[in-house]
């Protein structure tokens, strides 16, 4: 049965440890922090000044039931998902994660008015971070 009633919202409010190196000892301690997905907010600036090679790595289609292209393209062009004051400028990239590993992720641009399943490549593209945080999910009265 499909969990309509669930929200999707975009916190900045960032868990400690997110970001940091996890120890051996408090490795139990630190299991929550990996079934929540955090978000990164950039703006394209330009063509990269630098030349690499490497591997491409794509963004999916769902990272887990309630979080799926279909349903973040639906919460992000109907209202703000964001909890802070922002309004989505002409290639903006928004890219969800699942914790602890960059290789799982949906990426979308905003183009033309609304926001795409997209991603920039991370060798040819320049981009600055603009905010992240965490996703939550929230229940709606609907």
């Amino acid at each position: 049965m499909c969990d309509t009633g669930k929200e999707i919202k975009l916190c900045t409010c960032v868990p400690n440890g997110i970001n940091s190196i996890v120890h051996n000892k408090k490795s139990r301690k630190f299991k929550k922090l990996r079934n929540e997905f955090t978000w990164t907010l950039k703006k394209y600036v330009g063509d990269s000044d630098f030349t690499m090679d490497g591997m491409i790595i794509f963004p999916l289609d769902a990272l887990s039931e309630d979080l799926t292209n279909k349903k973040m393209l639906v919460a992000l062009n109907s209202k703000n998902c964001f909890d802070f004051d922002y309004i989505p400028n002409e290639g903006d990239n928004l890219r969800i994660d699942t914790p602890h590993t960059n290789q799982k992720f949906l990426s979308f641009i905003y183009r033309k008015g609304e926001w795409v399943p997209d991603f920039y490549d991370g060798f040819r593209d320049k981009t600055e971070k603009i905010n992240y945080g965490k996703v939550t999910f929230e229940n709606s009265d609907i």
